[in-house]
């Protein structure tokens, strides 16, 4: 965390120096700034909206999809069908995802469990806990003793359904910075 702090402070400095001749000048990064806010604002919006979630449990889903996906890059699958796949199988099956994984260890430390959701979120255990629950009683997560907590059966839904726009609105975030001069600007930041 501390590493983190380092470098945030070494960009804000970094930006606060700069010429106005600098690659990130005031009025392209206060539009990719806009841009990137209204983005957040979008994605909020459409998790409440279109998936009846709480951002919480949005977060906690997303933590569980990030578990998986460390695992699954494993077995070198990495494109949108293979993932499509990979949770499609993962729904017909009584355990998660990480059973597609072939020669991964599934031990103790590779299982997600409450606390490391806790840990990686910084939520409180019983939040964490009973939202758990509820998104275990819709089908979006499984809990297990043997392999803690993975997707649920629905999840797929939410695959299908979320990422395919999520993607067109990071393309179109990605299209307005590269048009207005913002990503080149981020991408030459020497930090």
């Amino acid at each position: 965390m501390e590493g983190l702090l380092k470098e945030i402070n070494k960009v804000r400095q970094k930006l606060k120096s700069e010429s106005a001749n600098a690659l990130l000048m005031q009025k392209p990064f206060a539009q990719g700034m806009y841009r990137f806010s209204m983005f957040i604002i979008n994605y909020y919006t459409r998790v409440r909206k279109n998936l009846n979630l709480d951002y919480d449990s949005f977060m906690i889903i997303q933590t569980v999809v990030s578990h998986n996906l460390y695992y699954l890059q494993k077995k070198k699958i990495g494109t949108y069908q293979e993932l499509a796949s990979a949770w499609e199988l993962a729904a017909n099956k009584s355990d998660g995802p990480l059973d597609l994984v072939e020669n991964v260890e599934q031990d103790q430390s590779s299982k997600l469990t409450i606390s490391s959701i806790c840990l990686v979120l910084g939520l409180p255990k019983e939040t964490v806990r009973r939202k758990i629950n509820q998104l275990s009683k819709e089908n979006l997560l499984k809990i297990s003793n043997k392999n803690g907590i993975t997707l649920g059966t629905k999840y797929k839904k939410v695959f299908q359904d979320f990422v395919p726009s999520t993607t067109l609105e990071v393309s179109k975030l990605i299209k307005f910075w590269d048009k207005s001069g913002v990503l080149k600007g981020l991408l030459n930041l020497k930090i």
